[in-house]
């Protein structure tokens, strides 16, 4: 039985700039179905243009808080407010307060 496959479409210049605006915040998955490309064809087309599609932020896999919440948590630290009650504030755990507070774990926005 043989497999037939689709003829390759041409790339518009729309399909990139709409790539280049979601790398970083969409997966190259979610990027392939906005403009009805496949994963693969997002990122053999975002290495061919060097376009990075490693999530950042708010939007990295390993992110657990908002970066509006670790800067607010870094403010009212500033201000006085104890740890334990910011943990208990924003509902993070006293230990993650201490590391974003003190800078032993960064962020970047």
């Amino acid at each position: 039985m043989k497999t037939t496959s689709k003829p390759m479409v041409k790339w518009v210049p729309a399909e990139i700039m709409i790539m280049r605006q979601c790398a970083g915040s969409m997966t190259a998955k979610n990027i392939g179905r906005l403009i009805g490309r496949t994963a693969s064809a997002i990122r053999a087309k975002a290495r061919e243009q060097q376009i990075k599609l490693q999530l950042h932020g708010d939007h990295h896999q390993s992110a657990k808080y908002r970066h509006e919440d670790i800067e607010l948590a870094r403010s009212l630290h500033v201000e006085g407010i104890s740890r334990k009650d910011i943990a208990m504030k924003l509902e993070m755990p006293l230990s993650a307060v201490n590391q974003y507070v003190y800078f032993d774990r960064r962020v970047s926005a």
